[in-house]
């Protein structure tokens, strides 16, 4: 079975992303899927650098999806403690 480990996150800084629909619209799109007994979906939300290696190895997922913006050369634009991009 692959794992595909959905990961979100929009913090308070950035512009409001749709991060819920996606998640639930990837969710449902493998339910329907001729093949759904093959994956398993887990999601992990407001995801900060700390969250995101403890996720990684508690999950080990074969897929990584990640929704949220973008920084650039910088990376990801991950939560810090208050909410905001760190």
């Amino acid at each position: 079975m692959k794992r595909i480990l959905i990961l979100t996150a929009n913090p308070t800084n950035t512009k409001p992303l749709r991060v819920s629909e996606e998640v639930r619209e990837i969710k449902s799109a493998c339910e329907r899927s001729q093949n759904r007994e093959q994956f398993e979906v887990v999601s992990e939300e407001a995801v900060g650098i700390e969250e995101l290696r403890r996720t990684l190895l508690k999950h080990k997922p074969d897929i990584i999806h990640f929704s949220g913006h973008g920084a650039g050369e910088q990376g990801l634009a991950l939560m810090a403690d208050n909410g905001e991009y760190s």
